[in-house]
C-alpha cells in the first residue's frame, strides 16, 4: 500500500510525527505543506495523512491552504493527527470541512499534546524532559493503530470550547496580518539567511542582508528558535505599531506580546535547524 502523509510544521514537532509514523508504514513518503501541492497529489495513494500544529485553537491556515489545493484518491483511508500544547479546538473539525467539499472522509484522527513554543507570549511549557517522552509513546502507539488502519473518531471541538474560541481566538486570527510587523532585528544578525530557509510559510527575504517580513507569517516560531545568534526579538512598542493599534479588548495578550532575551526558545529535541533547511527544499 503506497503511502503519503503531509505535514506543517515549525519547530519540529509535527516533522518528528510525520517520521516516527511514516516509519511504522512501509512505502510511505512524509511531504512539507510548504510545498506546492500540485506537486505532491495523492490521487495515487491508498493512505493519506494530515499532521499539524494547533494555532488559535484550529488549524494553520497556511496548512488548511495546501490541504485546499490538494487532490486525494476519495478511497484512500485518511489520518489526521493535530499536535496542540492544551487545546485542539477545531482543529480537526477544519481539515474534515475542507475534506468534504472533496468528497474525502477521515477514517482516524487523534491528538497529541506537545510543548507550547509560542515565544513571544510565554516560555515553553510543560518543560520538555516530561512532555517529549510521553509524546513519543503515543506517537508509537498511533503508528501501529494507524498501520493496522484502524477506525477512530477525530475529536471534535466542544460546545464551551467553540464559545470561547469565537470569543477569544478569532480576534487575534484577524490581526494576522500584522503579526509579524513588531519582529526586530538586532546587530548580532550575521546575514546566515537561516530564518528565510526555515520558515515554513516562505515569508523572510534577505534584502541587503537583513531579514525582511513578507507579512504572510503564521508564528510558528522557526526564524526564533533557529536563529544562532538570537538576533530575533518581538517588539511592538519599537517596531511598527500597527499590531497594537488594530488590536482591542478582545485582544487583551496583544499588549504583552514580546521577546526577553532570556526567554527560553524550544525546538523538538529530535529535529534540528538543517531539518528544517532540507524540509523547505
Amino acid at each position: 500500500m503506497r503511502g503519503r502523509i503531509y505535514y506543517f510544521t515549525g519547530t519540529g514537532n509535527s516533522m518528528r510525527a510525520a517520521r516516527v509514523i511514516s516509519g511504522r508504514l512501509k512505502d510511505t513518503e512524509i511531504v512539507s505543506m510548504r510545498s506546492d501541492p500540485k506537486d505532491y497529489p495523492a490521487t495515487d495513494c491508498d493512505i493519506v495523512g494530515f499532521i499539524y500544529p494547533v494555532y488559535h485553537w484550529t488549524m494553520p491556515a497556511p496548512a488548511a491552504a495546501f490541504v485546499e489545493g490538494l487532490d486525494i484518491n476519495p478511497d484512500a483511508y485518511v489520518f489526521v493527527i493535530a499536535m496542540p500544547s492544551f487545546i485542539c479546538g477545531f482543529a480537526c473539525e477544519r481539515l474534515a470541512e475542507i475534506l468534504k467539499k472533496k468528497n474525502v472522509s477521515i477514517d482516524y484522527g487523534n491528538v497529541v499534546y506537545s510543548v507550547a513554543n509560542y515565544a513571544i507570549v510565554y516560555p515553553p511549557f510543560p518543560p520538555a524532559k516530561l512532555r517529549v517522552p510521553k509524546t513519543e509513546k503515543k506517537l508509537k502507539r498511533i503508528a501501529n493503530e494507524i498501520a493496522r488502519l484502524e477506525k477512530k473518531e477525530y475529536p471534535r471541538e466542544s460546545k464551551f470550547i467553540k464559545r470561547r474560541r469565537e470569543r477569544v481566538m478569532n480576534p487575534y486570527l484577524e490581526l494576522q496580518k500584522y503579526a509579524d510587523n513588531p519582529f526586530t532585528i538586532s546587530e548580532e544578525c550575521i546575514s546566515c539567511g537561516l530564518c528565510s530557509r526555515v520558515c515554513p510559510c516562505k515569508n523572510i527575504e534577505l534584502v541587503d542582508g537583513t531579514p525582511t517580513f513578507l507579512h504572510h507569517c503564521a508564528n510558528c516560531m522557526a526564524c526564533v528558535v533557529s536563529c544562532p545568534k538570537r538576533a530575533i526579538g518581538y517588539e511592538i512598542t519599537k517596531g511598527d505599531r500597527k499590531l497594537l493599534e488594530a488590536s482591542n479588548s478582545k485582544t487583551f495578550l496583544v499588549k504583552v506580546m514580546g521577546l526577553p532575551r532570556k526567554r527560553k526558545l524550544y525546538m523538538n529535541p529530535y529535529i534540528t535547524a538543517k531539518d528544517l533547511i532540507k524540509d523547505n527544499e
